[in-house]
């Protein structure tokens, strides 16, 4: 049998004591992190969504922060709007408005137009490209089977034949 005897004096307790207080503490400190990010993130992503609803657009919006960065980036999809062809100049406008309101500032915002696909209107379309006899197309089609070939032509021929182009 083997027995173990371990005296803790005064100095060794006040050491672990301390130990457990600081990684309690640390822990703590991250969920904190964690609580504040969800809320700054909530806060951005509710401003946004009444931002345009205001405007009569409803959108979804995730928004995220990036690493190793204290600012965030936003990420926006609506329907396709023709108000929003000039995006740009409604971003920058968006993220002055987050960062006055929430006091957040996002660095970059993406735009995501989905749009719904027909299963109807793509097999007429499909009918449509089969049945027609559009040049176009059967120009590209014949381009794209044409060979070609490739030859080492020398700089004096290159250059007169630039210059044929030019002055014709």
């Amino acid at each position: 049998m083997f027995t173990l005897t371990v005296s803790l004096d005064s100095l060794s307790l006040y050491i672990v004591a301390a130990d457990v207080l600081i990684l309690l503490s640390y822990v703590l400190f991250l969920l904190h992190q964690k609580r504040t990010l969800e809320k700054s993130i909530q806060k951005i992503t509710d401003f946004v969504s009444v931002y345009f609803l205001n405007t009569g657009v409803e959108v979804q919006v995730t928004c995220y922060r990036i690493p190793q960065s204290t600012h965030f980036v936003a990420l926006i999809e609506s329907a396709p709007l023709k108000r929003f062809r000039f995006s740009n100049v409604l971003e920058s406008n968006l993220i002055t408005h987050i960062l006055s309101t929430t006091g957040n500032v996002v660095e970059k915002i993406y735009w995501r137009f989905p749009v719904q696909f027909q299963k109807e209107a793509l097999l007429a379309e499909e009918k449509n490209a089969i049945d027609s006899n559009d040049e176009y197309f059967s120009e590209v089609h014949a381009i794209t089977k044409a060979e070609y070939s490739v030859s080492e032509v020398p700089w004096a021929e290159y250059e007169g034949s630039k210059l044929d182009k030019v002055t014709t």
